[in-house]
């Protein structure tokens, strides 16, 4: 295989990090765990620099989470842009829907998701394109969360997406750490 993968996990997680070794079998690849940040890793330095002009205030979720989780991100782009590697990034609260063959992966392409369209949870990124969008994130403000932020780089880089999405989130099994309650209609009011 050409790239190697990680898995972004909350260290006391353990649930869900069981949950993802039950299933590694049926996903058929070996992955490793990225302790990602927690909410207790965003400073006010961190929050200032990369959060200051994000519309994350706005919604009633937990907004240290959503930006605890992009910089888990940024993290690993750093790891794929700095060594060189390619890499598959999953999140651990998915399941897979089919099987794959995952020599087949020709590292044409900056982003490909393999989950649903624009999201963050089950993604392949080359490492050129790791470089490309850490510059895109460097070089502009940052206004929402992670997933938002790779839909606006979509003409700008060579995005490829799956038809047919190979991973999808679990739905019931694990409370989120970002929205609780769910992002519909939480949006507070702006006076």
């Amino acid at each position: 295989m050409n790239f190697k993968t990680y898995c972004i996990s909350l260290k006391k997680c353990t649930d869900r990090r069981e949950w993802m070794l039950s299933i590694k079998d049926k996903i058929g690849l070996e992955f490793e765990f990225f302790d990602a940040y927690t909410p207790d890793d965003i400073t006010d330095e961190i929050e200032t620099k990369w959060f200051s002009n994000t519309d994350l205030y706005l919604w009633d979720i937990n907004q240290k989470a959503a930006m605890a989780t992009f910089m888990s991100h940024m993290k690993l782009l750093e790891i794929s842009y700095t060594t060189k590697t390619n890499l598959l990034i999953i999140e651990d609260d998915l399941d897979i829907n089919r099987k794959f063959d995952w020599d087949d992966i020709d590292f044409d392409f900056d982003l490909y998701n393999i989950g649903f369209w624009f999201s963050c949870y089950a993604y392949f990124v080359s490492w050129e394109g790791a470089g490309r969008i850490l510059d895109y994130f460097n070089n502009n403000k940052i206004t929402q969360a992670y997933d938002w932020e790779l839909k606006k780089l979509y003409s700008k880089l060579n995005f490829k997406r799956i038809d047919d999405e190979l991973f999808s989130q679990t739905k019931n099994k694990f409370e989120s750490n970002i929205a609780p309650k769910g992002y519909i209609g939480v949006k507070k009011s702006v006076i």
